[in-house]
Parts: structure tokens; sequence; C-alpha cells
């Protein structure tokens, strides 16, 4: 059994480069918790924290041959697990509401920082922007659903149409909003890049 205290980064990753599943584990036990506190203070979420740590991962042994790293291994990791978790909100930023939860973050856990206040606030205009360009039935369905946490079936009877309409809308909505954000990605990047 290879222990993780007993060979240096490179070591580790010439004997994952030669398939050692030792290797890769004491590797992965090395650095799992601190880049654990990583992806969580990016996405305060735990499940999505292990989801990115695990990416990260499956990302070194799948590269494992091809894999050159010059510098420090940890700030590779931690480099990656950033970049992952910037996909992640990226991906989920319409299912969830990350937007408040970065918010959350820059008022409540981090020392006050005008350009985190900036980037939050661009991130909630475009939004908003893009509520307002909603067709009206949308952006009711929309506000309902995701502002004033009803459910499809209470957006409906608010709204006087099917659970299945409401759900549609939100959907579309929901397009529209990843749509715009996705040319506000830099701002994504750099609010988390300044949580560090």
């Amino acid at each position: 059994m290879i222990s993780q205290s007993t060979y240096s980064d490179n070591e580790l990753l010439q004997l994952i480069a030669e398939g050692s599943d030792e290797a890769f584990t004491s590797l992965y036990r090395r650095y799992w918790e601190e880049l654990f506190v990583t992806a969580a203070k990016a996405l305060r979420d735990k499940e999505g924290a292990e989801d990115v740590i695990q990416d990260v991962f499956l990302s070194v042994w799948n590269r494992r041959n091809e894999l050159k790293i010059e510098g420090s291994l940890a700030a590779y990791l931690h480099t990656s697990v950033r970049y992952k978790a910037i996909q992640y909100i990226e991906k989920n930023i319409t299912r969830r509401d990350y937007l408040a939860l970065l918010a959350d973050v820059s008022v409540n856990f981090l020392p006050p920082k005008a350009v985190v206040n900036l980037q939050v606030k661009e991130l909630e205009q475009i939004i908003e922007s893009a509520v307002k360009n909603m067709p009206p039935k949308m952006q009711q369905a929309y506000r309902l659903s995701r502002q004033q946490h009803l459910s499809h079936k209470e957006v409906a009877e608010q709204m006087n149409v099917s659970a299945e309409t409401v759900k549609k809308h939100v959907q579309h909505a929901l397009r529209l909003i990843k749509s715009a954000l996705q040319y506000s990605l830099i701002l994504i990047y750099l609010f988390i890049t300044n949580l560090y």
C-alpha cells in the first residue's frame, strides 16, 4: 500500500501515469479535504462541492497519461476546482437560485469588497433585464415560481392555466435567462476568484 506521506506529488503523478490505483487513492486522500473546502466556499452546496471534486479527480485519472503539470500540483487542483465550480454554477444557475447564494456569500461570509458587490449587482441586472423582456404570461409564471416560490400547481391556479402550461413557461424563461447569462460567465469567474 502506498502511503500518502511517503511520496511527493510528482512521484504520485508518475505512478498514476503508470496506472497505479494506489497512488491515485493516495493523491485523492491528500487533497480531497482542502479541495472540498474550496468548492464548498464557491457553491455553498455540499453535494455540488462533492460532484465538483469528483469531476476534478476523474479528469486527473482520465488524463493521467498526458497530464503535465508545471509548478504546484495543489495550485493546479485548486484552479481546476474553481473552473469546475464555474461550470457547475453555469449549468445549474437557472435550476437553483445561485445568484442569491452568491449574494449571500458576498454579504455574510466575505469582507466587504466593492468588486464582488458590483459583480453580484450586474448579474442581478442581467437576470432582471431578461425577465422584463419576456412575454407577460411567461414573466408572471417565472416570477410566481422562482421569486415567490410557488409550485407549478399554485401558479396555474393563480394564472388560471394548466400546470403543464406553467411548466413550459418556466422552462422557456430559464432558457432565456441562461442564454443572457452566458455572456456574463466572466463575471461569475471573477466572483469565484474573488472568494479566495
